[in-house]
């Protein structure tokens, strides 16, 4: 399995094919402007898993944005951390967690930020036992679009933290 920084014309791709696969979903558009915006201007690095050749997953860390909680001061939240389905459990994405966490460490980073829905239980469990472990904040928001979200639909997002 190789695990590197995900170029910007990778990110446009795969976001071009999310779009494509999910056509009804407005969102994406913003989203994929917001994430090659970040990798390019150093507030977001996106890593890309491959398997002989084969993107299997991917994971982004998250620099710096308005929330003080999760990043800034030495602090990054890990972001989109997945895989495609028929690789799950297999032990590949705390192989990519690792990667981007030594990334994180060897780039200054002191804190790692994670959140998770509480509904995500496996997650939940996962990040657990990579060390997620200090409760930092509970986040209700209110969904636009998103697949599988419906508009308008209020979530919650428990926010904890891993020193590295």
């Amino acid at each position: 399995m190789e695990i590197r920084i995900a170029t910007i014309e990778e990110l446009a791709s795969w976001w071009d094919e999310e779009i494509t696969e999910n056509p009804d979903d407005n969102s994406l558009q913003a989203y994929k402007k917001i994430f090659i915006e970040g990798n390019e201007n150093g507030t977001r690095k996106t890593f890309f898993a491959f398997d002989n050749g084969k993107y299997i997953g991917q994971c982004t860390l998250l620099f710096k944005n308005n929330d003080t909680v999760m990043t800034g001061n030495g602090k990054a939240e890990v972001l989109k951390l997945e895989l495609i389905p028929e690789e799950r459990g297999k032990g590949k994405s705390t192989k990519i967690y690792e990667t981007v966490k030594t990334y994180a460490k060897e780039n200054g980073i002191k804190t790692l930020t994670i959140g998770v829905e509480p509904c995500e239980i496996k997650n939940m469990q996962i990040y657990f036992h990579w060390g997620f472990d200090t409760f930092l904040q509970c986040i209700t928001e209110t969904c636009e679009s998103s697949d599988g979200i419906t508009p308008g639909e209020t979530i919650t997002v428990l926010c904890y933290s891993q020193t590295i």
